[in-house]
């Protein structure tokens, strides 16, 4: 019954597009000092303050030593001081490396974990340990990587670098790499560390190694080859060909503006990694206003499995572009000699009637016909290269609000019957949802595309003034403000690149509070993309809430998930299975000074053919109301894919009586059933999705 009165307030939602005063501009909240994640206002103690954390638990360097099975089983394996480690979307703490067959995991030292020597102060709150599992996530093992007392660590990521053609785990070694502050407030430089592996090298010990802690300042004088560059905290990659990657950016603190991009390439040379940097000035327009360039500093970067083909990406307003291409979207660049040198891809062609159907699920801007997509770094995009050394860029798309060329950040907002004192990006209506979109392409050819699913919420804010945060469920800091919930999209691939990976997280709004649309209840799902076929497989996997077996740690909880950008190679299992390395950072209750780290070793099995799981669950779940009806009555359906719907009503004899047929699309979708002329009685509704049936009773009176 829920899902029924749901359905049907949403299907009267008001909506409004709000003029250029009144629609939120993503840029002005988007710097926090350089470079960080918009409306997210640092605590005190993250910036640098003397606040104390007091912790009185003591635990073993081993931060987990559990025994029980590796896969599809969540396990909490450590804490952080700060829930801050994990809120960056476009960060890689969390990796898997084939050749290896190991996990890792990087954080910032949970409350209780001891080191030699002890830290100073606040500068506890800066270590950074690395977790290796060599079975799947079942036992860990951990070892410092970062302790300073005057560069303290923030948003670890890294991984395993494995030397081209090693099987030894012993050879290998373990990265971490992130911006540091201190004391004194701001962001100081970045720190890269490393560490051997293997069980006579895992230790609570800082390293006394020369070069195995490097600091990276981002004042002069820089490192050799390297030069300044801001929050390499993006997308770190392990390649086959023994170099590991990750991407900041290059600040002009003067005018608050992103100026450059600085791709930062790690070699292992004499028992020490040298970092040298590339860097990249994408062609943006400049605000007229102010020398602020129109781009967002969230630099990615991605690698096919040699390390030969790779592309750097930035959402930006494209110098030169016109009609719908106007907007804050993909800049790519591309190598395929290993980074020796770089090409400037052409932008995707929204102008080209091949995007119509994403541009039809957006508002035009100013109220006129022009739509401009919007690529909603907001919620988190993501970047993987395939089997074809192709790009997928996963994203969500809203739209510009003005197309002046000042006024580009500037997003469509709307209001909601459901929760009329907010506003939302989405108007969530058929035909207008949060769809999540893979941009597909390599600079040889036009973009193409496909839709992959759509969502049923939206991510709230973590500001006092910003919409849902009273349906945030984070508490407060010391300065009022909660941390904000995305839906973090992220994507993987198998070692072979055959196979896609895409998850999300996101709520189900039948349950919500007032069935408002806010993303506090979030499970995560996860889609398949099969290179060889180019569709994306049938069924979606709810990853955290499956119908059997739920973690209540961890359901309706999977804040701030991780999925590695490697997954196991595709097994052909009852279908495609995959092995993905997932985790979770959350708390219980959600507090922001004791978040915990939970894993799992998902088993995920995609259909390829039969009667998708979709369509049966799209057709099962579908809804006719009111119920009793008089001359109308509607079919409330969710759908997962593009769908053709049938329905036909048969009377009690198994007479034929009406057909109605509709194209419907992803999300939510109200089928208007015509029942003039039906006689008072009992008729029977059967829904047809695909090669799926389900038939419902209906009244009509």
């Amino acid at each position: 019954m829920k899902k029924q009165l749901l359905l049907g307030s949403a299907l009267f939602a008001a909506i409004s597009v709000f003029p250029q005063n009144g629609a939120k501009k993503p840029k002005s909240n988007l710097l926090e000092n350089t470079k960080i994640i918009a409306e997210l206002k640092f605590s005190e103690d993250e910036m640098g303050s003397n606040k104390k954390n007091v912790h009185t638990v003591q635990e073993m360097p081993n931060e987990l030593n559990a025994k029980s099975s590796a896969l599809n089983t969540w396990q909490k394996i450590s804490g952080s001081m700060n829930v801050l480690n994990s809120v960056i979307s476009y960060g890689n703490p969390l990796q898997y490396n084939d050749e290896l067959n190991v996990v890792s995991f990087i954080h910032r030292k949970s409350p209780t974990y001891t080191l030699s020597p002890a830290p100073a102060g606040n500068a506890a709150s800066g270590v950074i340990v690395g977790m290796v599992s060599a079975d799947w996530g079942a036992t860990w093992d951990s070892t410092v990587l970062w302790s300073n007392n005057s560069e303290w660590a923030r948003y670890p990521q890294g991984g395993v670098y494995n030397p081209t053609g090693n099987t030894n785990i012993n050879n290998a070694y373990i990265i971490a790499q992130g911006p540091t502050t201190g004391a004194a407030t701001g962001w100081l430089g970045n720190y890269y560390a490393s560490r051997q592996l293997g069980s006579a090298n895992y230790s609570n010990t800082v390293s006394i190694i020369p070069n195995e802690m490097q600091f990276m300042s981002k004042t002069a004088p820089y490192a050799p080859g390297l030069g300044r560059h801001d929050f390499a905290a993006y997308c770190f990659t392990s390649t086959d060909d023994g170099k590991v990657r990750t991407i900041g950016g290059i600040s002009n603190e003067t005018t608050a503006s992103d100026s450059a991009i600085m791709l930062v390439t790690g070699n292992f040379n004499a028992g020490t990694f040298m970092w040298t940097g590339t860097q990249f000035n994408p062609p943006t327009l400049t605000n007229s206003n102010s020398s602020d360039e129109e781009w967002v500093s969230r630099p990615m970067t991605a690698w096919n499995e040699t390390g030969t083909t790779g592309y750097v990406v930035a959402i930006g307003a494209r110098s030169g572009a016109t009609g719908s291409n106007k907007g804050y979207q993909p800049i790519v660049y591309k190598t395929t000699n290993s980074g020796t040198s770089w090409s400037l891809l052409p932008g995707i062609d929204f102008n080209n009637p091949a995007f119509d159907d994403v541009k039809r699920s957006i508002a035009a801007a100013n109220n006129s016909t022009l739509e401009i997509p919007y690529f909603n770094w907001i919620e988190g995009i993501d970047i993987a290269v395939d089997a074809n050394d192709k790009l997928h860029i996963f994203s969500s798309i809203i739209g510009s609000v003005i197309d002046h060329p000042d006024s580009l950040a500037y997003i469509t907002s709307f209001t909601l019957s459901v929760n009329p004192g907010e506003n939302y990006r989405w108007p969530h209506l058929p035909g207008f949802r949060p769809y999540l979109y893979d941009f597909i392409g390599d600079g040889s050819a036009a973009w193409t595309h496909v839709t992959v699913d759509s969502m049923s919420s939206e991510g709230p804010s973590g500001l006092p003034t910003g919409n849902g945060f009273a349906d945030n469920p984070w508490d407060v800091d010391a300065s009022g403000n909660k941390v904000r919930v995305d839906a973090r999209l992220q994507l993987g691939r198998t070692p072979d690149g055959q196979h896609i990976i895409y998850t999300w997280a996101e709520s189900d709004t039948n349950f919500t509070n007032g069935g408002r649309k806010w993303n506090n209840i979030p499970n995560v799902k996860a889609r398949c993309y099969s290179v060889g076929a180019g569709t994306v497989l049938p069924n979606e996997i709810n990853v955290t809430k499956p119908a059997t077996g739920a973690n209540p740690n961890v359901s309706s909880r999977a804040m701030y998930h991780f999925m590695s950008p490697r997954t196991s190679s595709a097994a052909p299992v009852g279908g495609i299975t995959i092995t993905m390395p997932i985790s979770v950072t959350n708390g219980n209750p959600y507090t922001q000074t004791a978040p915990q780290h939970w894993y799992m070793s998902a088993t995920l099995n995609f259909t390829v053919s039969g009667v998708s799981e979709n369509a049966l669950n799209s057709a099962s779940s579908s809804v006719v109301y009111p119920n009793p009806a008089t001359n109308n009555a509607t079919l409330a359906i969710d759908l997962k894919d593009n769908s053709a719907v049938d329905i036909t009503l048969l009377n009690t004899i198994g007479q034929l009586v009406k057909t109605t047929k509709a194209q419907g699309q992803i999300g939510e979708n109200a089928i208007n059933i015509d029942l003039n002329g039906l006689s008072s009685g009992i008729y029977f509704v059967t829904v047809k999705v695909g090669n799926a049936t389900s038939t419902k009773k209906l009244v009509v009176q």
